[in-house]
């Protein structure tokens, strides 16, 4: 058996056994699943051949193949939109040909002028315009409302429903250009799940998956209502409390960990124990997303040396 061969056929049972384990857990075969299952048993393999080949293709792995989607269906649309434009432009061409009066004749001619024809020209042309505007309209209309919708999307995590990374960067961004040089009670969380490897190797990565929809939703019920709540990547989350007190900014943050700690969550019949880090920082005047960020990740660890399930200031 040659090389070639021989990986494909350990790649062939490494997917058997992928399928073996959703179907023992009796979890549908989703294309996610299916991935998230294929990897866990991809990464526990020790074959060197087939550790460089996963990594010379990383690449197709690291894409987010949600905000793929999102951006390909907008072009979509965008085309779409164009091309109902450009039809209805040339229909409207079409329905001036097709009505044309030559007004030159008729100012010249007057005597030879039937007046009803041309009240009925007119009115048909008028007709005609109205309709076809009307259509291109509701055309229009209706793609605006999907492209809008799916801008909505592509700024939410598929998983969590918490806001992405994208809308973060963008969010930290004007937040900090508006308060440049000034003071301003704005402070910033942190947040990661404690041992969160262990839970999707004990119990897999779908329990992972409904772990952190678990915490989403945790983190939120424990805030101010509008109080966005961002994925920043993996099991890590970030918060930020604009117009508050370090205090209360303490105390929100001692509320969430808590709340996690005396959590249960179930999954087929396994009690998952959820506890969480933090660092905490306050803004401190010329701070830049970087500098504010780097503060935050470095308190986060300090509460991870600390012991975890609990968290630490930076000011």
């Amino acid at each position: 058996m040659t090389k070639d061969n021989n990986i494909v056929k350990k790649i062939i049972d490494i997917g058997e056994n992928s399928f073996s384990k959703l179907k023992k857990l009796s979890i549908p075969p989703y294309p996610k699943y299916y991935y998230d299952t294929f990897m866990d048993e991809l990464s526990h393999t020790s074959d060197a051949s087939l550790i460089d080949l996963s990594k010379k293709y990383s690449y197709l792995f690291s894409m987010n193949e949600t905000e793929y989607s999102i951006n390909e269906v907008s072009f979509e649309l965008a085309k779409s939109s164009i091309k109902e434009f450009e039809k209805s432009n040339t229909n409207l061409k079409k329905i001036s040909d097709k009505n044309f009066v030559d007004i030159s004749a008729i100012k010249n001619n007057y005597e030879r002028v039937y007046t009803q024809d041309i009240i009925d020209t007119f009115n048909l042309f008028q007709e005609q315009v109205l309709t076809e505007l009307q259509d291109a309209d509701e055309t229009i209309t209706k793609l605006k409302l999907e492209i809008e919708r799916l801008e909505r999307e592509s700024h939410i995590d598929p998983l969590t429903k918490a806001y992405n990374r994208r809308v973060f960067t963008k969010d930290i961004g004007e937040i900090l250009g508006a308060v440049k040089d000034k003071d301003a009670d704005m402070f910033l969380i942190m947040i990661d799940a404690d041992d969160f490897k262990n839970i999707n190797n004990s119990y897999g990565h779908i329990a992972g998956d409904k772990t952190l929809i678990f915490l989403t939703k945790l983190i939120q019920s424990s805030l101010r209502k509008g109080v966005k709540i961002y994925r920043y990547g993996g099991e890590e989350f970030i918060i930020i409390l604009n117009r508050t007190t370090l205090e209360e900014a303490q105390k929100s943050i001692d509320r969430i960990i808590n709340e996690a700690s005396e959590s249960k969550l179930l999954y087929k019949g396994h009690n998952i124990h959820l506890t969480i880090s933090a660092g905490l920082t306050c803004y401190k005047k010329g701070d830049t997303p970087d500098k504010i960020i780097e503060r935050a990740d470095e308190a986060l660890y300090e509460a991870k040396r600390a012991g975890k399930n609990c968290f630490r200031v930076s000011c």
